[in-house]
């Protein structure tokens, strides 16, 4: 991973029910099997593994559950999410050091690296995915911006 940060939107909403904590929608491991008619032609693998969970949390942008959270290098990008492409009329992003990872036992998948055909390949996705798959450290969070639409 080349950035040193990378950033998570997360819209109002989220930000005061999570009181700021980067929780993923599920705590299971981190492998999925490909699923009948979610999975597209060339974005699947054989059997239960890594790359099919990175390909099911991103697929569609439909919200699959897994115990990744999504983040993107690109700020602008963040911001889109947290504004809920400016439909909200705030909302927050989150500031990730990307060198505390490692340490903390977060693995960080790269969409663009790991499937053929992206749901939204500008985003450049990084999926982070705490050791235990629950929430991610908070002290890999460096900065929380507030931003407006």
């Amino acid at each position: 991973m080349k950035s040193r940060v990378l950033y998570r939107g997360v819209n109002a909403e989220m930000h005061a029910a999570f009181r700021g904590e980067l929780r993923p929608k599920e705590t299971k491991p981190f492998v999925k099997s490909p699923e009948y008619g979610r999975a597209e032609w060339g974005n699947a693998f054989w059997g239960e593994n890594v790359e099919n969970a990175v390909i099911e949390h991103q697929q569609h942008q439909a919200s699959y559950p897994t115990s990744g959270v999504s983040t993107t290098p690109i700020l602008e990008r963040a911001k889109f999410y947290a504004t809920n492409g400016g439909k909200s009329s705030h909302g927050y992003v989150y500031v990730i050091d990307t060198e505390a990872l490692a340490s903390l036992g977060v693995t960080a998948y790269v969409v663009n690296d790991i499937v053929r055909m992206p749901s939204i390949p500008e985003d450049e996705e990084v999926i982070l995915v705490a050791q235990d798959f629950g929430s991610l450290p908070k002290v890999i969070m460096v900065e929380t911006i507030e931003c407006r639409a």
